[in-house]
């Protein structure tokens, strides 16, 4: 998921637009990080050296790696290590970037070490860097006593998206206002906590969900799209609500319901935007 931490601190921080770091997710999982992004990132090269071995590859015929030690720049472990660790899911996102023009070597090389330093990212496992990267995108109010619960059900439903949808989401602004038009897919968690959740999704955001997680072929929204949208969300709150199960706390499933402009349910509200890559989502949760 490293891939979607450095996209959300590249788009937070505004460097490039929401399309443009869309466009980055979908593309890079046929990219391979090239020796120069892996050895900025391991602090082993300049990117005014990294520049200079490209150049010298328009004058001789040898590999970057050949380059780099013929001209002192790399030892021969240092590349070993840029070798066996070429594949890597946020570095592959970077590449990306560079490959489109989005930004240079030197500006890539800037935003890893920002990024690195702020998220300290090798000291962290995957989950808690997840959690903690959502909590610096969003601010609740402190005085809601769900605000932790919050965090830890946006941290597991955008992990649903991943696992399920094969897309890699984004947090974006939320819509506050409720439209009418727009599909509603909800379900209740009662017991020792009570928690209603709730995403609303436009009809062609809906059926492509739908096809994604159910690998039919949907076209409308009939019963199979109906079905498949909530089964999405009663599998993502059955495994939050196991996950709170191991924490002492038991809850039970409501059946879900899909609906259009359905209303709200609870006192508390909070809500945060998705853009899934095939469109946004807005997912809503309430309290008791």
């Amino acid at each position: 998921m490293f891939s979607q931490f450095f996209a959300q601190y590249i788009l937070n921080k505004g460097l490039i637009t929401p399309a443009q770091v869309q466009e980055c997710l979908e593309c890079r999982r046929a990219v391979q990080v090239k020796l120069g992004i892996l050895a900025i990132n391991q602090g082993f090269l300049t990117a005014a050296q990294v520049e200079e071995i490209h150049r010298l590859q328009h004058t001789v015929d040898k590999r970057f790696g050949e380059i780099a030690l013929d001209e002192g720049y790399l030892s021969e472990e240092q590349l070993m290590i840029l070798l066996d660790t070429q594949e890597n899911g946020h570095l592959n996102f970077g590449q990306t970037l560079v490959d489109k023009g989005f930004m240079n070597l030197e500006q890539l090389a800037h935003v890893l070490d920002n990024f690195k330093r702020e998220s300290n990212l090798d000291q962290r496992s995957d989950l808690s860097q997840f959690k903690e990267n959502i909590r610096t995108q969003l601010t609740f109010s402190k005085e809601d006593k769900n605000v932790e619960l919050y965090y830890d059900y946006i941290s597991l439903f955008l992990r649903a998206i991943v696992r399920f949808l094969d897309t890699s989401p984004l947090l974006i602004s939320a819509t506050h206002e409720q439209e009418l038009d727009r599909w509603v897919v909800s379900q209740s968690m009662t017991g020792d906590i009570t928690l209603h959740s709730s995403f609303t999704a436009e009809d062609s955001v809906l059926l492509e969900l739908a096809r994604r997680y159910s690998g039919e072929e949907i076209y409308e929204m009939n019963e199979l799209a109906i079905d498949s949208t909530g089964e999405f969300l009663n599998v993502a709150n059955g495994l939050f609500c196991i996950n709170l199960s191991n924490m002492g706390l038991d809850l039970d499933l409501h059946p879900q319901t899909v609906t259009k402009g359905a209303a709200f349910l609870g006192k508390s509200h909070c809500a945060v935007g998705i853009n899934t890559g095939f469109g946004r989502i807005d997912l809503v949760m309430t309290g008791a």
